[in-house]
């Protein structure tokens, strides 16, 4: 596979139900209604750090736009960012917590926010958990033929390589009580080779088409 910008990647990164699918632990996810929105405790919201990274929505392709005067070259900016993170009901079943702490069952409410080279997600799980994780496909010089990985455990998370020329970078950021930190970073490093290896490998699979 040749080397190619990230336009296309993100594009597939933006496939948020294909990023619910990657959660080794999954059972269920559901879309919440924006009208519910108000409900959810904190409200969700996109953090200031990350406003300026927020991707513009394409603008609807009117072809149609061959009228006569200034159609203008707004048609080519597209629309403004999203500012409201798209949220979801996520269902886990988790077998490795100590009785007690949690059910096997977690419910956590995933937010995510597309940004300029990836997305930008908040899990706001059970007992004040909150991961926040930039998945960001980014241009690199010099990648070397194929796809691989290679990566890293705990809070920083690993880096992939989509093919040459593209990475796949995850950054993590936990906050939690010091009880749960263990566990908590335990299950991310346990799961992170998983999750980077179904990305990759849709990544690499839609570059070579």
């Amino acid at each position: 596979m040749s080397s190619k910008p990230a336009t296309k990647p993100i594009a597939l990164l933006s496939d948020h139900d294909f990023f619910l699918t990657c959660d080794p632990h999954l059972t269920k996810a559901e879309l919440i209604p924006r009208a519910e929105y108000a409900t959810l405790n904190p409200p969700p919201a996109v953090p200031d750090h990350v406003k300026p990274e927020l991707r513009a929505r394409p603008q609807p392709s009117s072809n149609s736009s061959s009228g006569s005067g200034s159609s203008g070259s707004s048609q080519d900016e597209g629309e403004a960012p999203e500012t409201v993170p798209e949220c979801y009901r996520v269902t886990d079943i988790v077998h490795a917590i100590p009785a007690g702490i949690w059910d096997t069952n977690v419910v956590s409410v995933f937010e995510i926010t597309d940004i300029e080279d990836g997305w930008f997600v908040r899990i706001r799980s059970p007992l004040s958990v909150v991961m926040e994780t930039f998945w960001r496909v980014r241009e690199v010089a010099g990648a070397g033929a194929g796809a691989g990985e290679s990566g890293g455990e705990g809070d920083e998370g690993g880096e992939g390589e989509a093919g040459p020329g593209l990475e796949l970078v995850e950054e993590i950021t936990i906050s939690c009580s010091r009880l749960l930190m263990g566990i908590v970073k335990s299950q991310c490093e346990n799961d992170w080779k998983q999750i980077h290896g179904k990305m990759v490998a849709r990544l690499v699979g839609e570059g070579e088409k």
